[in-house]
């Protein structure tokens, strides 16, 4: 749980949770991430801002594609983010090794009334954690041979 306001250290406004998915799949495919979705509850006051993001990367490579929602207070509610990876920002998994996708998601807040108070979390009110994650598929490119005489 992420929480602000009078009296809470600045450490606890931020929580983040480091996923590693270690895929096994087929000789010769790679794949990336379409979209996620992710739940939780906010309770904000006027003046809090929550922001769910999540960044991707495959473990070696520092290709990196994020997304983000803000929520603004007054807010209090469950909420469920579905965040879809625009195609242009889309990184495969490397052909030849299957390497771990990683996924980095955050709840952070911060506030511009010295007074007023939030939390906000990574999972429902009832307890259940739990991250979809969307893949597609491509079949590996082969490399053309180059002939030097």
């Amino acid at each position: 749980v992420a929480s602000i306001g009078p009296g809470i250290a600045i450490t606890n406004n931020r929580l983040n949770c480091q996923l590693n998915i270690d895929l096994q799949y087929p000789g010769g495919f790679q794949y990336s991430i379409l979209g996620t979705q992710f739940r939780g509850y906010a309770g904000l006051d006027d003046g809090i801002t929550g922001l769910q993001q999540a960044t991707y990367y495959f473990s070696g490579s520092s290709t990196q594609v994020s997304t983000s929602t803000t929520f603004k207070g007054p807010f209090s509610s469950d909420y469920e983010v579905s965040d879809s990876i625009p195609f242009t920002s889309t990184i495969f998994s490397p052909c030849g090794a299957a390497l771990p996708l990683n996924i980095n998601s955050q709840v952070r807040l911060t506030s511009t009334k010295a007074s007023a108070t939030g939390i906000m979390t990574h999972d429902s009110i009832d307890g259940k954690i739990a991250f979809q994650v969307g893949v597609q598929w491509q079949k590996c490119k082969m490399p053309v041979p180059i002939s030097i005489w």
